[in-house]
């Protein structure tokens, strides 16, 4: 059983998963793996993941899905309520949307 929870790892570890892919993409793990944010020099949240999220999409657009659950997985830990991931999911759209050219 520990090793399912192991290899189920979606938080900054070593393992490169999708989430990973999608947080490297995003300019939120640097290359030995810890948490940092090149752009705006403060801890990811959930507007400045959507402004890097259109920025990733448009740089590395076969990581889509990738950054899109990297966007999900920091608003769902930095969102205070319930309508501010309501928000953050709405705002997540818009970055589809407009990187779908």
């Amino acid at each position: 059983m520990d090793i399912m929870v192991n290899y189920m790892s979606y938080g900054f570890d070593n393992n490169h998963g999708a989430t990973e892919i999608g947080l490297t993409s995003l300019g939120c793990l640097s290359v030995d793996g810890t948490p940092r944010c090149p752009r705006y020099q403060k801890d990811c949240d959930v507007p400045c993941t959507t402004k890097c999220m259109v920025t990733a999409m448009s740089d590395f657009p076969e990581a889509k899905a990738e950054i899109l659950l990297a966007g999900i997985l920091i608003s769902s830990t930095h969102a205070t309520s319930l309508a501010e991931m309501h928000i953050a999911l709405a705002s997540f759209e818009h970055a589809i949307q407009a990187t779908c050219i």
